[in-house]
């Protein structure tokens, strides 16, 4: 049985783990904002049957500027600003239909429970704030779309320079070593991808990889039949097997005191020691 015809096509390099994740985050907001949205791998592109278009879906997310959470409402706790959770309403505040927290966790310190860094999800440090970040990449994304075809298939590559970022797109990502200093100590600019960065965030919220005990890599894996976000999170890490699909590893590079994704290669099979 063949494939239905897509809503939303994207080309992808499943190689850039930042793209693929980016891919997550089409689906699982497509699903929020249209519910019974599916999608798939298909050659070069991610497919997505849903009620929107592409342009209406990144509207929709640019819209309005997401709340930095610095308190937890569960427990109380606080979390710095570096790493603060956001909080996204995509109906004007009536609701809240999506938190980002991907990048913190709950441990002890000395007994104490505090609110962490959750690597490797967490690449930024100094200065910048998630809650910054995200603006940042808003306004850019929110820019570039003013000249994006409702059938644009190529968002991902719209690269630009720009000095905040979450560090998933690891395309035009700089190495301290091969420059002789860190761009990011520096605040000079690196070109990336907003829409990549964005929707990345997004995805790893509910499709995490399995990652390795050193949390310095991690494997994922591609499905090629339709799947709702919550059966396609399954097929990420290997819970399930749907149709063809291919497995990769990526690293996390480190670049002074920022760090960011590398690119994958595949594999033969997924393994995990988390």
């Amino acid at each position: 049985m063949s494939n239905p015809t897509p809503s939303i096509r994207m080309n992808v390099d499943v190689t850039n783990p930042g793209q693929f994740f980016a891919c997550c985050g089409l689906l699982e907001l497509a699903d929020r904002l249209w519910p019974g949205a599916e999608g798939w791998f298909e050659g070069r592109e991610f497919c997505v049957t849903c009620g929107g278009t592409l342009k209406e879906l990144l509207s929709i997310l640019v819209m309005d500027e997401p709340e930095q959470i610095l308190q937890l409402e569960c427990n109380g706790l606080e979390v710095k600003a570096l790493i603060a959770p956001i909080r996204f309403s995509f109906d004007g505040g009536s609701t809240y239909a999506l938190t980002l927290d991907a990048w913190t966790t709950i441990r002890l310190e000395k007994g104490v429970p505090v609110v962490a860094a959750n690597r490797p999800w967490n690449f930024w440090s100094g200065q910048q704030t998630s809650h910054g970040i995200w603006c940042g990449l808003r306004a850019v994304l929110a820019g570039q779309l003013a000249q994006l075809a409702s059938d644009e298939y190529s968002v991902f590559s719209k690269r630009v320079f720009q000095k905040g970022r979450f560090g998933f797109d690891p395309g035009p990502a700089w190495n301290a070593l091969d420059v002789g200093f860190s761009p990011n100590e520096h605040s000079i600019e690196v070109e990336s991808s907003a829409a990549v960065e964005l929707l990345a965030a997004i995805g790893l919220q509910r499709f995490r990889p399995l990652v390795s005990q050193d949390r310095e890599s991690f494997e994922y894996a591609t499905w090629s039949e339709p799947l709702p976000p919550f059966v396609a999170a399954a097929a990420t890490c290997g819970g399930i097997s749907c149709g063809k699909s291919a497995w990769y590893c990526a690293t996390v590079v480190s670049r002074g005191q920022y760090a960011s994704l590398g690119y994958s290669y595949p594999i033969s099979k997924g393994a995990s020691d988390e």
